[in-house]
């Protein structure tokens, strides 16, 4: 994309011939003198003063529009980019700022649009592919995503965000592997990007790299990354170490940044079950519950403390309703025969066993140690 510094000493020779004013002329280039100072503020201020004197200026709309984005002024930012392509639509660069403003603002259809036009005016033009790639990825259409993003980095394969996304919607679609392979072809030319790192980091605590994972997502916090999945991911790859006292900081630190993280709230009510804290963790399935009641898992967690805490006729309560569900946790009935086993109702629990080996499909010890149990119930 054109920089926001962008002139053309033929732009400045249109001006004079079409009639320009000198005001006109005056405060373009004042513009670009504060813009090439850094000074974006002043530079949006004569830009708007040059086109009180020549509002059709194409040039002097797409430089305050983009200063505008830069900025993150979208609506007026996309007023500006809007005429300056109404003034030249056949300038791809300006169709791709125009989706970008659009983008950001919200206004996803539109954005598509311009995007499309800009890859029509000039195919082998890579922003607007990623583009396209960032709005699927907004509305979770993550094949799309994939497809966009990859078009995009055949014509620039060193782009940030395009290996991101493409990046991204691996990791969407569990596609784990070839998300870490995207990353790592990518991260010795920006080996401390913030984004970078903590998708690298999410990637790696989900390969069950967890050492790395951490480490990576420390120095993704370092070079200034924050936010709930940060501390998440932390916590998850702490807890699969059994560092249970790490895990419990970091999912904490999750919900401080989104206290209705029902991700986050799973992972410190399962630390907490782990740490052998039955309460506090029962307060957390619990706080899942309000927010999410329809929610199966909790149901199974809370049944979990109920067992560990004497409270088994509580336990069968909850699992038996459970597992009248078609869409029960795999787990379910494993639960519910321990928990018919504490309320001394032997057959049945040896029932619910039989019942879970039929459908259990998991880890083979688990299998063992039911039969195991079943043997016992005889």
């Amino acid at each position: 994309m054109r920089s926001i510094l962008y002139i053309l000493i033929l732009s400045f020779l249109a001006l004079i011939s079409n009639g320009c004013s000198d005001a006109s002329i005056k405060h373009y280039n004042l513009g670009i003198e504060a813009a090439e100072r850094g000074e974006l503020d002043r530079a949006i201020s004569e830009w708007r003063e040059s086109l009180k004197h020549r509002y059709e200026d194409a040039d002097a709309q797409y430089n305050l529009g983009m200063a505008l984005l830069e900025k993150e002024l979208y609506d007026e930012a996309s007023i500006h980019l809007l005429e300056a392509a109404r003034l030249s639509p056949a300038d791809n660069e300006i169709q791709y700022a125009c989706g970008k403003a659009l983008e950001e603002k919200g206004a996803l259809p539109e954005a598509k649009k311009a995007y499309r036009l800009s890859i029509t005016l000039k195919q082998n033009y890579s922003p607007p592919h990623i583009g396209i790639a960032s709005i699927a990825m907004k509305q979770k259409q993550y094949r799309t995503a994939e497809k966009y993003a990859a078009h995009g980095l055949n014509i620039s394969m060193k782009n940030l965000e395009g290996n991101l996304i493409l990046s991204e919607a691996y990791f969407m679609q569990g596609n784990f592997q070839e998300a870490y392979a995207q990353l790592l072809s990518i991260r010795h030319i920006f080996p401390r990007e913030p984004a970078l790192l903590l998708l690298l980091g999410k990637v790696l605590s989900k390969r069950h790299m967890h050492e790395d994972a951490i480490t990576t997502l420390r120095l993704a916090k370092e070079n200034g990354a924050s936010g709930g999945d940060l501390f998440l991911y932390m916590g998850r790859s702490s807890f699969a170490l059994s560092r249970y006292s790490d895990a419990e900081k970091f999912f904490q630190l999750a919900l401080y940044k989104n206290d209705t993280d029902i991700r986050a709230l799973k992972g410190l009510a399962e630390t907490r079950f782990k740490k052998g804290n039955y309460e506090k963790s029962l307060v957390a399935w619990k706080r899942i519950s309000s927010i999410s009641p329809m929610d199966l898992e909790t149901q199974l967690g809370k049944s979990m403390v109920y067992i560990n805490t004497g409270r088994s006729e509580e336990a069968v309560s909850i699992l038996e309703t459970l597992a009248e569900k078609e869409s029960s946790p795999p787990r379910t009935l494993y639960y519910l025969g321990h928990a018919l086993m504490r309320t001394g109702k032997k057959n049945e629990a040896r029932e619910s066993f039989e019942e879970f080996l039929k459908t259990w499909q998991g880890d083979h010890a688990l299998i063992a140690e039911v039969n195991d149990i079943i043997v016992t119930l005889q």
